[in-house]
């Protein structure tokens, strides 16, 4: 008896160190890193991460308004497309992954099927875990584990629709106009009030890339009957057939309303990520493309 309550005593004593060795772990981290702080402030400051896909996604984080932005560029730095650590020179505060996965399409549907299906699959949150560690044992990450944690754990929150993916072309291609616009992202305006309050409504085109005829005009009056009962503030400007067909619809992103964005893809049923439009002298917030998988709601 008196055997048991001193080994209770000895596993109490080594429990509450181990608590106290990780609450101290902790707080080490989050002085230590910038990235850790600009999470748990909630700080208007993007948090920023280089993918070594083939070509590199770059993805910028905002945790104030919890909206990710994926940047695809060709592959520049050396470090990653080698998979190799890189050097001490690299800014302070740069953090880079490269995952197994090279093919840059691949990793980001494999990334957006783990975000969806991973509440109902645990799986592939140990699949994640140890994709994290052996990245860790083959140098190809800088991201501490206190920084892949709580990354992990903001991510897990989004859907596909809180992430706005654009496309920058190679540099040595680039025609004199296209130089003339600037890289990046779309810069998100303050508006972050519901579709139903908007002082001014989104203004939307809808192309048909269905090959489906009269569905452009369905979604058109649709929406245009939910504006004129106050349940969207949405303003249809015109529809139109697009170029070529295809398989998912998705939204084109014009002027960075991104909350206003989601709000209005899920009231029609559009749940993929958000693509940053590049078409010059556009009139619209954001263009649907209407694709082969889409039906009007009833």
């Amino acid at each position: 008896m008196e055997s048991s309550h001193q080994a209770r005593k000895i596993i109490g004593r080594i429990l509450l160190i181990g608590m106290l060795g990780a609450l101290g772990w902790s707080f080490w981290a989050q002085q230590t890193s910038v990235l850790i702080q600009k999470l748990v402030r909630r700080e208007n400051q993007p948090v920023e991460i280089t993918l070594g896909t083939r070509p590199a996604m770059r993805v910028s984080y905002n945790p104030s308004s919890r909206k990710a932005f994926v940047t695809l560029t060709p592959p520049e730095d050396t470090c990653l497309a080698n998979k190799k650590r890189c050097p001490p020179h690299m800014p302070k505060g740069y953090r880079f992954l490269t995952p197994k996965t090279e093919s840059q399409e691949t990793y980001w549907e494999e990334f957006k099927y783990t975000l969806t299906n991973w509440r109902y699959n645990p799986l592939l949150v140990g699949k994640v875990l140890w994709g994290y560690l052996t990245a860790v044992h083959e140098r190809r990450t800088n991201l501490s584990p206190a920084e892949f944690i709580l990354l992990s754990k903001e991510l897990s929150l989004l859907e596909t629709n809180d992430f706005t993916v654009k496309l920058i072309q190679s540099k040595k291609k680039k025609s004199r106009k296209q130089q003339a616009e600037p890289d990046g992202l779309p810069a998100p305006v303050k508006d972050m009030a519901p579709l139903a309050v908007q002082d001014r409504p989104i203004i939307v085109e809808i192309l048909n890339a269905s090959g489906k005829r009269g569905l452009a005009a369905e979604l058109t009056q649709y929406l245009r009957d939910k504006n004129q009962k106050g349940l969207l503030r949405v303003d249809v400007l015109q529809y139109d057939n697009y170029p070529t067909q295809e398989e998912t619809s998705w939204l084109e992103d014009y002027t960075g309303r991104t909350v206003q964005l989601k709000q209005l893809g899920n009231a029609i049923g559009i749940n993929s990520e958000i693509r940053a439009g590049t078409a010059p002298n556009v009139i619209c917030d954001t263009r649907i493309i209407i694709g082969k998988d889409f039906t009007v709601p009833l």
